[in-house]
């Protein structure tokens, strides 16, 4: 059991609302809470309703919650590369990475589970994961397959030594060829589902590279420096051009459109055991091609 407490800050918010956003918890979880008489207000209980002041004082408590056993399923994917410690798949969208509440059994885990022999069983509930896609990115992921392995490919992700690139369709016509985005991200005060340029985030690096341009869009290869949670997303959303179907972000679904077109495209490192230099690419998936074809279609511009 967890103990935390919050001052509120921001006048006449809902308690659950305030609740969810300064805790970075979802608003199903918080609402929950409510009901078992978990959350008080400056000592007391208080409806999820309540308009809450700034200034009030805010105390939750966190149960223990049981995890479930992981259960391996037959979830499709594609592999690219297997080896003896790791693989490389490439990540359907609509496929979360790892298991949290609310979803225990339809997520990559327990497609890999399913897959692979996978010996990593200090990593909780993301054995295997070194990295992760956002549930609707589709594309490249490396996987270890034991936990000595997943170590050394950590260590090649926090010293950047792994090349990352992505296509990204963004909306809108961009008045640059190549640009260079540094602008530190952090969690959006107002909407925990987000992230956002903050001065107090983290720095984040993204590098952007026009492709092609149509009428009122245009494909993008971004490589990555850092790895921060929607990086690509909030920094193409920053220059006003939001990733089409993303509408977190304020991107338009056209065509009906209805994910992030985001796409990894490409990861190149070298083997920690072997140095052998391994370099993978891949084409557009097939949603994003129609989509491009679509755009085609208007004209294009340059």
């Amino acid at each position: 059991m967890e103990e935390k407490d919050y001052i509120n800050d921001i006048d006449n918010e809902r308690a659950d609302a305030a609740c969810a956003r300064l805790s970075e918890q979802s608003r199903s979880l918080i609402i929950n809470l409510f009901e078992k008489g978990l959350i008080l207000v400056n000592g007391k209980e208080v409806k999820k309703s309540a308009k809450l002041k700034a200034g009030d004082k805010i105390h939750i408590t966190f149960p223990d919650e049981e995890m479930p056993d992981l259960t391996p399923k037959n979830i499709p994917f594609d592999i690219i590369i297997d080896k003896e410690n790791y693989a490389i798949i490439n990540k359907p969208a609509g496929l979360t990475v790892h298991p949290a509440p609310g979803n225990y059994s339809d997520t990559l885990v327990n497609a890999l589970l399913y897959t692979f022999v996978i010996e990593d069983e200090d990593n909780d509930f993301r054995p295997g994961i070194v990295h992760r896609l956002d549930k609707d990115t589709s594309g490249l992921m490396i996987i270890a397959k034991n936990a000595e392995y997943r170590m050394k490919l950590s260590e090649l992700f926090l010293h950047r030594n792994i090349t990352k690139k992505y296509y990204a369709i963004c909306q809108g016509t961009p008045a640059f060829l190549e640009k260079r985005i540094e602008a530190p991200i952090g969690r959006d005060k107002y909407n925990r589902q987000k992230m956002a340029i903050r001065d107090d985030g983290k720095m984040a690096v993204s590098h952007f590279k026009v492709i092609e341009k149509y009428k009122r869009a245009f494909l993008a290869e971004v490589t990555i420096f850092t790895g921060r949670t929607h990086q690509i997303r909030v920094h193409a959303a920053s220059m006003g051009h939001a990733l089409i179907g993303d509408t977190l972000y304020g991107g338009k679904e056209l065509y009906g459109f209805k994910r992030q077109a985001l796409h990894s495209a490409f990861l190149e490192f070298h083997e920690p055991d072997t140095n052998e230099l391994i370099s993978i690419s891949l084409q557009l998936p097939e949603d994003m091609l129609s989509l491009q074809n679509n755009l085609k279609k208007e004209g294009q511009n340059g």
